[in-house]
C-alpha cells in the first residue's frame, strides 16, 4: 500500500510538498481554507539555481523562471546611478510560479474551503479534522499553512511570530504605465535605495498577459520597509469600515489617508523614478514584518514546513527557496515509505539551515527597527547592502 500524506495549505510549500511526495510514490492531499483560488497580489520571487532546480524537479518545466537583471544598482536623490554590484539574477512573480506548481496536481486532489481545525495521531495514522465535518487520515500531516498557522502548536507550542517593529509596502506597476525615462533605470536593474532608517527595493517581474517576460508586458515588483513600532502598528491597520486588523490588513481596507502620507513621503525622500513607480501603484500593500523560530519541525506523524516552520525577513529573499527544500528534503529522506527515524534525521537537518536563514534576516533588517531620531542608528554601506540581499545560500561567506 502506498504510504499517505495530507497537506494542510495549498500555497508554494502544499505545493512543493505534494510534488515532492507524489514522485516518491506518495498519495497525497492538499487542503487550502481559502474558498476561492489563491493569489499572490503579484508579490516577486527573487529565484536562485538551488530553486530553478527543484521547480524542475517538481514541474520538468525548464523555461526561464522570470526576468534577468544583471546588474544592482543604488540611485542618489536625483536618481542618477551611485553604487553598482554584479550579481546577475532571474526575478519571478509569486502567481507564475504558483500556476506552473499547481498545474501538477489534479483538482480531485486539490481541496478548497476546507479548513483544518484539528489533529490527532496514533501509532498508525494521523488524523486531520475539518471545520465542514470532514474528517482524513493519513500516514503523515505535513504542516503548510504559513506564519499565521494555528496547527504549528501541535508540533511546537513555543514557535510565535515576532514583530520586527517595522513594515514592508508592497507593490506592482505595468511597465506600460510607467514612462520611458524611469523605465530605463527600473527595467534593467535590482535596485535599492536606503532613504535615512529606511530602505526601497524593486526590480523587474512577470506580467500577466501573453509574453509575460518581454520589456514592455512585464511589472515593476517594488517594497518599501519603514519603521513602525508596535504602539503605532495598530493606528496603521485601523480599517476604513473602522475594523481593527492584529498582524496585516487587506488592501481594500487601507484607509486613502495613510495612502496619500505614503505618496507624500516618496514624493519628498525618493529618486524620481522611484517616486513615480509608487504613486502609480493602484492598490499599495501593507506587510508587517515578522520572524519565526521554531525549535521543532516535527511530532510523531506531524511536520511544519515552510514559514509554518521558520520565517525569516524578505531581505533574505529565500521563503520559496527554503519551503521547496524543506519539501524535497522531506520526500528524499522519507522515499517511498513512512519511518519516525527518517522524519527525526529530516528536522535536524532542516532546522540549522532554517536558523540560519531567520538570524539572517534578522542582522539584515535590524536597523530598520530603529527610528531616526535614535542616537543608536547607523545606517549600513549601501554597497554592503546590494551585496548580501536576496543572494543564494551557497554565496554567503559564513553558510557552513
Amino acid at each position: 500500500m502506498k504510504p499517505s500524506a495530507t497537506i494542510i495549505g495549498g500555497s508554494m510549500a502544499g505545493l512543493f510538498a505534494a510534488t515532492a511526495l507524489s514522485k516518491k510514490g506518495w498519495e497525497i492531499s492538499i487542503h487550502e481554507k481559502v474558498p476561492v483560488p489563491l493569489s499572490g497580489r503579484g508579490a516577486g520571487i527573487a529565484t536562485y539555481d538551488e530553486l530553478a532546480d527543484l521547480v524542475f524537479k517538481a514541474t520538468n518545466n525548464n523555461n526561464v523562471l522570470g526576468t534577468t537583471a544583471k546588474l544592482r544598482v543604488s540611485l542618489d536623490n536625483d536618481g542618477n546611478i551611485n553604487g553598482s554590484y554584479n550579481y546577475p539574477q532571474i526575478y519571478t512573480s509569486w502567481q507564475y510560479l504558483f500556476s506552473i506548481l499547481r498545474e501538477q496536481i489534479s483538482d480531485e486532489n486539490y481541496y478548497m474551503g476546507d479548513d483544518c481545525i484539528k489533529i490527532e495521531q496514533n501509532n498508525h495514522e494521523a488524523i486531520a479534522y475539518f471545520e465542514n465535518g470532514k474528517k482524513k487520515r493519513s500516514d503523515l500531516i505535513i504542516i503548510a499553512n504559513g506564519i499565521k498557522s494555528d496547527l504549528r502548536s501541535y508540533v511546537d507550542k513555543s514557535a510565535h511570530p515576532q514583530y520586527a517593529e517595522y513594515v514592508g509596502w508592497r507593490g506592482v506597476v505595468n511597465e506600460e504605465e510607467i514612462s520611458n525615462k524611469s523605465l530605463e533605470t527600473l527595467s534593467n536593474y535590482f535596485i535599492i535605495v536606503l532613504p535615512h532608517n529606511q530602505q526601497i527595493a524593486c526590480y523587474p517581474i512577470a506580467g500577466e498577459g501573453e509574453n509575460p517576460f518581454e520589456i514592455g508586458k512585464r511589472r515593476i515588483n517594488w517594497i518599501w520597509y519603514k519603521p513602525i513600532p508596535t504602539k503605532l502598528l495598530k493606528e496603521l491597520l485601523l480599517g476604513k469600515s473602522g475594523q481593527q486588523y492584529e498582524d496585516g490588513i487587506p488592501p481594500n481596507e487601507i484607509r486613502q489617508e495613510v495612502i496619500s502620507d505614503l505618496f507624500e513621503e516618496a514624493q519628498n525622500n525618493l529618486p524620481p523614478q522611484l517616486v513615480e513607480l509608487v504613486k502609480a501603484t493602484k492598490q499599495p500593500l501593507i506587510q508587517p514584518i515578522f520572524d519565526l523560530k521554531s525549535m521543532k519541525m516535527h511530532n510523531g506523524r506531524v511536520v511544519t514546513i515552510g514559514d509554518a516552520a521558520f520565517t525569516a525577513r524578505p531581505h533574505v529573499g529565500m521563503g520559496v527557496t527554503k519551503a521547496a527544500m524543506d519539501a524535497f528534503k522531506l520526500s528524499e529522506y522519507l522515499g517511498d515509505n513512512f519511518n519516525l527515524d527518517k522524519l527525526s534525521n529530516w528536522e535536524h537537518s532542516r532546522l540549522k539551515e532554517s536558523q540560519f536563514i531567520v538570524n539572517r534576516g534578522r542582522k539584515l533588517g535590524n536597523y530598520l527597527s530603529l527610528p531616526k531620531e535614535n542616537e543608536n542608528l547607523i545606517m549600513p554601506n549601501i554597497q554592503n547592502v546590494l551585496k548580501d540581499t536576496a543572494i543564494s545560500l551557497y554565496d554567503i561567506e559564513d553558510y557552513q
